[in-house]
């Protein structure tokens, strides 16, 4: 939606909204002046929904950074007796 009818243009090709993907897997999700909620919510699909929010920075271009939740390791089951292992003996030795 134009603010007061008019949509300022962003310089260059910047969109007014945009994610990048940092080399650790954070997503960086920049807004710049004139952003509009439908330019939020369309960046806001490329980032996973379990992301959240952990920084911000920037002055003029925001930005919000999102850390993905990593998958919980699977759980452990009862009768999992762990790695194999030869028996020892009172020796020390292995049978």
């Amino acid at each position: 939606m134009p603010i007061f009818g008019y949509r300022p243009t962003p310089p260059g090709d910047h969109p007014f909204v945009s994610v990048r993907t940092q080399d650790g897997g954070d997503f960086d999700l920049t807004v710049r002046p004139g952003a509009d909620v439908a330019d939020l919510a369309g960046a806001l699909d490329e980032i996973p929904g379990d992301a959240v929010f952990i920084e911000s920075y920037g002055d003029v271009d925001a930005v919000l950074v999102f850390r993905p939740i990593p998958d919980p390791p699977p759980p452990v089951s009862a009768t999992d007796s762990g790695p194999s292992r030869p028996p020892v003996t009172l020796d020390g030795g292995a049978r």
